[in-house]
């Protein structure tokens, strides 16, 4: 009994899936620091790189996809896709990185900082400054922190005195 294709397109995806899955935890062994040395751009290239893939091989699954193949490397210069945002990464003493990220949201414009931890990219939101045009003016850059054991955010109080004032 031959299989259908629902039946081929199952065993196909899952066994890539789990073989990409495979490959991405051996590429995280790469973040070992007793063996491997490397920078925050090399990092970010990566990370770049597999992302553009893995959006290409997601248009793939609509009607507009495109079969565009392309090796990777090192050495190649980077083209961020457009919905790539600006980062910048710093890595800690202990070996935890912060990293700042901006979306460039054209009502509501941030820069967000995580915690990562570890070389699983476990990521901890912590803090972030925003531009709010629904604020008064003195309220409209507002800056908040984030804390494990709370909720709600802290927000940075200057910036939010002055527009508790007004109101």
């Amino acid at each position: 009994m031959r299989e259908s294709k629902a039946e081929r397109f199952r065993r196909v995806a899952e066994a890539r899936v789990n073989k990409i899955i495979k490959m991405v935890r051996h590429l995280g062994n790469c973040a070992n620091l007793q063996t491997y040395a490397y920078d925050a751009a090399q990092s970010e290239k990566i990370f770049a790189a597999l992302q553009d893939e893995l959006g290409a091989a997601k248009e793939r699954f609509s009607d507009s996809g495109k079969n565009g193949k392309k090796r990777f490397s090192l050495a190649d210069p980077v083209e961020p896709a457009e919905d790539v945002l600006p980062q910048i990464s710093m890595q800690l003493p202990d070996g935890t990185t912060l990293r700042a990220t901006a979306h460039q949201d054209t009502d509501y414009p941030s820069i967000n900082i995580e915690w990562i931890k570890g070389s699983t990219e476990k990521s901890e939101l912590v803090c972030f400054a925003e531009f709010n045009p629904e604020r008064g003016p003195a309220g409209q850059l507002c800056i908040g922190a984030y804390r494990s054991d709370q909720d709600d955010t802290t927000y940075y109080k200057p910036y939010m005195a002055a527009e508790r004032i007004e109101e």
